[in-house]
This record gives C-alpha cells, structure tokens and sequence, in this order.
C-alpha cells in the first residue's frame, strides 16, 4: 500500500474522561493568567498517567509526550483518527515553602483533543499529531483563569517486527496560552524535542517477551524508558533548555484492573533573563489504578460498547520543584478520581 495515510479509510475515537477531583497544594499565592503564562501549563503528566495504563478497551490518545508503558507502539497499517475530551474538577489546597498558607480553591479544567496517527508511506516512520484545547477555571481565585491551545506534530521510528526495538523521535509542541475565554494570546512556547523511547515487555511468570510487533498487547508487566532534549522558544522570554528521563513501568492484575506507574524527572536551565540564570529541576512520580468495568454489569459486551467500555481511574500523585529562585520552589500533590469512556469506528 502507498500513499500517505492520513484521512482515508480510519478508526475514529471519541473518548471522555468525565470527572477528576484534585486536592494539591502548590504555590501560596494564586498565580493570574498572564503570570503562569509561559511555564509550565495544564495538567500534562496527569493526563498522559492516566491513558498509560494497559487498557485496550477504552480508546486512548496518539502522541504521548513520554514514552509510558504497556501501549500497542507497533506500526500501524491502518491510519487512526481520535478524538478526546477531558472534563475535570478539581480542589485545590495551597502551599509554599518560605509560607504557609491554607487556602481550599475549586476549579475546572475540561480538555477537547483532535489527534491522528498514520505510516508515511511504506516506511517504518510512523507520523502523528494532536491538537488540544484546555481551559482552567477556578472559583475562588478566578484571576488565575487561563485557557491553552496546543498542537503536537511527531516523527517516530516504529521497528514493524519488534514493538520492543529502540524508538527514537522528533516532535514540535507549540503552546498558546490565553485570557479567559481565548480572548487574548499573551504567551507562546514552542518545544522541539529530539528523543527515544524504549519498552521491555514480560509475561505473568517474568519472562521476556519474544520479539512481536504486538508483544506490548500481550505483555502483564512493562517497563519504560524516555528520554531527550528539548529547545522551549517562548514568548515572553526567557528560552530554555531541558533534559527529560522518564521511567515508567504498567501491570495487568487481570482482565478488570491494571496499574501503572511513571516518574517524569526534567532538569530545566533558563536563558539569562533580567540578569538571572533560573535552573529546574522537576520530578512528577503518578500512580494510577485503573478498573475496567466489566461488562456483565453493564448488560452485555454490546451494551458495554455502547458506552464506551468505561474505566474508572483512581489517581495519585505529587509534582516537586526544585530552583534556584525560591519563589520557584514548590510542591503540589494531587489525587483523584477519573471516569473514562471512548468509542471507535
């Protein structure tokens, strides 16, 4: 088959994750829009923890940032369109290190997702991309309202014959971010990240899995790598420079539940910028248990279908930050409850 497989005869996905209630503590005072504009935004490693887990049912999303585990990588004859949409609420209780401060906070963050993945041509390169909008609001600090559009093209080798092989990538992720309600663009961040990805698969007994395209289907336990660089433009200034390591493992308990866990680690050093030089350092380890659930309560596999084969994820986490600017330094944990569902045609 040639020709580039991008629109044609597909699998389309619409997947809704519906609630995901946060408590977290972070940064004593709330930031603005313009404030967070250019650092880090939306809830990123959340998202991409909850979709690692090895359900096959439930549709998930192309493109992952980093690579996770227990995931179908192998390439794809067939290209695939998804659609994903994230409803979140959240609430939050703050913190900062030189001050503490008690403040509960309730908010939102609903995330709508267009993503695509096809071979190029007969190669074994395998393109994707998303595009993704995000807006987070919050009740008792509405100045800290901000709304994102993202876009996430991406490159990657995909060994046809060993799902397990190296996987290096490129990828180009532009950010806008905006005054509620996309009203006015007052950052932009482009990444563009040179990396590889790498699985090790094993079955119920810890044995390696044999080389197979689909060995990450079959696989009860996986392991993990990512890991690149990153150039991040960004206006306002300053640019930066990172390194990111992400190991990750994922567990099949049964044909119900699965778990997964990942520690996203980014060292971060920032352009010298009114005459400082900021460096980050950024561990997020999250957990997260998932439970398919079973379709004889749901009436039948054709009714489960229906519905989107829903999953229930229970999330924990914690996001810590290190700097060299003490106003940087933060930590913020999270756990949560999430419903998923996800259609394919």
């Amino acid at each position: 088959m040639t020709g580039l497989r991008v629109l044609l005869p597909c699998a389309a996905v619409f997947a809704i994750p519906v609630w995901l209630l946060i408590i977290r503590a972070g940064f004593a005072i709330a930031q603005t829009a313009n404030s967070n504009a250019g650092l880090e935004g939306g809830q990123d490693h959340l998202v991409d923890a909850i979709f690692a887990t090895p359900n096959h049912k439930t549709p998930f999303p192309t493109g992952q940032r980093i690579c996770y585990s227990a995931r179908p990588r192998a390439a794809n004859p067939r290209p695939a369109i998804h659609i994903e949409c994230l409803g979140s609420g959240s609430v939050q209780l703050q913190c900062a290190v030189s001050e503490l401060r008690r403040q509960p906070d309730t908010g939102g963050s609903p995330l709508v997702r267009l993503g695509w993945a096809s071979q190029l041509f007969d190669s074994p390169i395998r393109l994707s991309g998303a595009a993704s909008m995000e807006t987070e609001r919050f009740v008792d600090v509405p100045g800290a309202a901000i709304d994102y559009i993202r876009t996430s093209p991406r490159a990657q080798y995909v060994n046809p014959e060993d799902d397990q092989d190296y996987s290096p990538f490129l990828s180009y992720v532009p950010w806008l971010d905006f005054d509620p309600t996309f009203a006015n663009n007052v950052a932009t961040r482009q990444d563009l990240a040179l990396g590889l990805d790498k699985v090790f698969n094993f079955d119920g007994a810890f044995n390696r899995s044999l080389t197979s395209p689909y060995s990450s289907s079959e696989a009860v336990w996986s392991f993990g790598i990512g890991l690149g660089g990153q150039r991040r433009f960004c206006d306002p200034p300053p640019q930066s420079y990172a390194f990111f390591f992400s190991p990750s493992a994922s567990y099949v308990i049964s044909e119900e539940w699965n778990a997964s866990f990942s520690l996203p680690i980014t060292r971060r050093w920032f352009d010298m910028f009114n005459d400082v030089r900021q460096r980050n350092l950024t561990l997020e380890p999250t957990a997260v248990l998932e439970y398919v659930i079973s379709s004889r309560m749901l009436g039948g596999t054709n009714a489960a279908r229906m519905l989107g084969n829903p999953a229930i994820d229970f999330v924990a986490g914690v996001e810590r930050n290190w700097s060299n600017l003490s106003p940087a330094t933060y930590t913020q944990w999270c756990t949560g409850l999430v419903l998923k569902t996800g259609w394919r045609f």
